[in-house]
């Protein structure tokens, strides 16, 4: 009986196929996009130079520079430290104005979410300055805060409160009609529900919310550079297309594009160390 058992078992063993590796898996995947993105990518620079080699009337040389320009500029601008002084610029405003958008739209959501009262009061007001496009507010704070990093900041900041701000107030609203009824029956507290319920069951929209913010407080920070200063990776945009250098234009633009994909990257990162019970394993980046 035992040795039938053993025998049993020894053959369903030799039968399940071995696991593979979740790294190693994930290393494929992530290989795999990098393979299929960089064939878009390639397509679409051989698209460009030939349509830059004709130099058709909807595509201007002189507008549109080739690739075979922009790539030798964009290394040229990576070891130039001129550029990184600006791009530190940059960098600061935008990291200063997500902390202070996001920590305050976080803040008045988790007010909005546990008052009713307080929701009521400014919940449409929420939706109101959420409709209003905060690149128009780009003059009133230069007016209001000078031309240096302070008005940069700022716009950075209200740009990026707003997504943090709703994802919260629907992330702590929207729970699950069961989860709050045990809640109820257990006659848990308001704050016991926030901390065991609401909170972690938010979490994920919350961080969605995060996500956007981190792209747009950069954003914030450059139109902030180009309506009005003197210093930064807007400037740097400003100067080369004043003076038609399109290659460096395109070469500081993808330079932005890195950083603003290298932010998106990080955020990822920290959600899947965060929430690992919500992101799905299969997700490439």
């Amino acid at each position: 009986m035992t040795a039938n058992r053993m025998l049993d078992t020894s053959s369903t063993e030799l039968e399940r196929p071995p696991r593979r590796p979740l790294g190693a898996f994930s290393v494929r995947k992530l290989s795999e996009q990098i393979l299929l993105t960089g064939l878009v990518v390639l397509a679409f620079c051989l698209i460009w130079e030939g349509l830059s080699m004709l130099d058709p009337f909807f595509w201007p040389e002189i507008i549109l520079s080739r690739p075979t320009e922009i790539f030798p500029a964009f290394f040229e601008a990576l070891t130039t430290g001129f550029v990184w002084r600006h791009f530190w610029v940059t960098f600061q405003e935008t990291f200063i104005g997500f902390v202070l958008g996001a920590g305050g739209g976080f803040l008045l959501g988790m007010g909005v979410s546990m008052s009713p009262i307080f929701r009521k009061a400014f919940y449409p007001l929420i939706v109101l300055f959420q409709s209003t496009p905060r690149v128009a507010l780009a003059p009133i704070f230069i007016s209001w805060f000078g031309f240096g990093m302070s008005s940069k900041v700022a716009l950075s900041a209200t740009i990026c409160f707003f997504p943090v701000l709703v994802n919260t107030i629907t992330g702590l609203t929207m729970i699950e009609e069961n989860a709050g009824l045990l809640m109820k029956s257990l006659r848990a507290s308001r704050w016991q529900t926030f901390r065991h319920l609401r909170l972690p069951s938010s979490v994920p929209t919350i961080f969605a919310g995060l996500k956007a913010a981190l792209t747009f407080a950069l954003i914030g920070a450059i139109v902030g550079e180009l309506t009005a200063t003197n210093e930064g990776a807007g400037h740097l945009i400003e100067t080369a297309a004043f003076q038609f250098r399109m290659d460096d234009v395109f070469a500081y633009l993808m330079m932005l594009a890195f950083i603003g994909l290298a932010l998106f990257l990080l955020a990822g990162w920290m959600e899947r160390r965060l929430i690992f019970w919500h992101v799905d394993v299969d997700q490439p980046i």
